[in-house]
């Protein structure tokens, strides 16, 4: 009989959905064989943040409380270890040959020992203690770029006009959404736009950049040519259209041509109104279809009862309008109610399969997407 575990904390699927590897709030490290579907707690000593799986490969990272991180097989082969600083999140390329880490203060590293250089360390404001999120690390080995965002800017300073390794500075300018380069390590672009937390990823091919916010703003980039902003319909008023001129008509700001209906309540509230889906603030973004479509991530839905209902809205790559609106159910709730555990929800998008953690438990999610059918069905849920 399995002991609870607690919620997860962070977590990373296996590039062939094979597997999962989660820590949980209770510091356990958990490998989850998802063909089997079972489960095996391999320490109960795990830093909160440090699961990730490697792409393309069966070993995974991780760091005990000991500070080492380990570069570990499913089968338990430890491939190598060393001693590092407590990390906010991590990654590594499938070479084993580039790591990159988040502290506590959003800065970056590369490597490890004395081999560690700064990548991002211009400030120790925005953070993690002040923010209550990670800065999130997404790597396109492929592209050769890696996506991070921590805390939006709508409007932020170019990569000429500020350094990106100024340790002498208190607040940082690269805490926004930037897109990087995998080989040199530099900034290829600051995406500004967003606004207080959050999230975004690169596609696996490294063509688009996308991101989402608490303040309900979604944009898009392609990374060939980061200097034009693409927005995100908002479900409800659609494509809002800049450099208008003032003195137009609510209605004439807003580009509505290509909405599709949004998921409404099943029941009416107290005052008897069906209540439509609202633009829900964004917890995650995850590309679900290799390159091709990815999923917008949050909840924002009442059924009536005063329940909220947890929706992915679907998205193809380089195009603003949602395709489709995904129910990821409430039983149990996924793990979208809390930005301190936006790493709690991940993808393999050659597998097309999404796993998220759970609200108030400590299982998981398993998510299988048909994307000839356009529909996400929930295989399993592990406890």
């Amino acid at each position: 009989m399995h002991s609870r575990l607690e919620p997860v904390t962070s977590l990373s699927v296996s590039t062939d959905g094979r597997y999962v590897i989660s820590v949980h709030e209770d510091s356990r490290l958990v490998l989850w064989n998802l063909e089997k579907r079972e489960r095996e707690v391999l320490s109960e000593s795990a830093n909160l943040y440090s699961a990730y799986f490697i792409d393309e490969s069966d070993a995974f990272l991780w760091q005990g409380l000991d500070n080492i991180v380990r570069v570990q097989r499913v089968t338990g082969e430890v491939i190598e270890a060393f001693e590092h600083f407590p990390t906010y999140g991590h990654v590594m390329d499938s070479t084993l040959s580039n790591y990159l880490a988040s502290d506590i203060d959003w800065n970056i590293f590369h490597g490890h020992g004395e081999a560690m250089r700064p990548v991002m360390q211009d400030g120790i404001s925005p953070s993690f203690q002040g923010s209550g999120k990670i800065l999130k690390i997404t790597l396109s080995e492929e592209g050769r770029k890696f996506v991070s965002a921590g805390l939006g800017d709508r409007e932020s300073l170019s990569i000429e006009e500020v350094a990106a390794v100024a340790p002498e500075r208190r607040f940082s300018n690269y805490t926004g959404v930037t897109l990087w380069d995998l080989d040199t390590f530099q900034p290829i672009a600051m995406l500004p736009g967003n606004s207080y937390k959050v999230d975004a990823t690169i596609s696996p091919d490294g063509q688009w950049a996308v991101s989402g916010d608490e303040n309900t703003l979604g944009f898009f980039w392609n990374t060939d040519i980061p200097e034009i902003r693409h927005r995100m319909a908002d479900y409800l008023s659609g494509v809002l259209l800049e450099d208008l001129p003032d003195g137009l008509e609510t209605d004439e700001y807003w580009d509505k041509s290509g909405l599709i209906p949004v998921p409404e309540s099943s029941r009416p509230d107290k005052w008897g109104n069906i209540r439509s889906l609202t633009t829900p603030t964004t917890i995650a973004i995850a590309f679900i279809n290799g390159s091709e479509e990815f999923l917008r991530i949050g909840y924002a839905h009442d059924d009536g009862e005063g329940m909220s209902r947890t929706y992915a809205a679907l998205f193809e790559a380089g195009n603003p309008w949602p395709q489709a609106y995904l129910d990821l159910g409430r039983n149990p709730f996924p793990s979208v109610n809390n930005y301190s555990r936006n790493l709690s929800i991940d993808s393999a998008p050659e597998a097309n399969l999404l796993v998220t953690g759970q609200a108030f438990d400590g299982g998981i999610n398993v998510y299988r997407y048909d994307p000839d059918a356009r529909t996400l069905t929930k295989e399993w849920v592990g406890r």
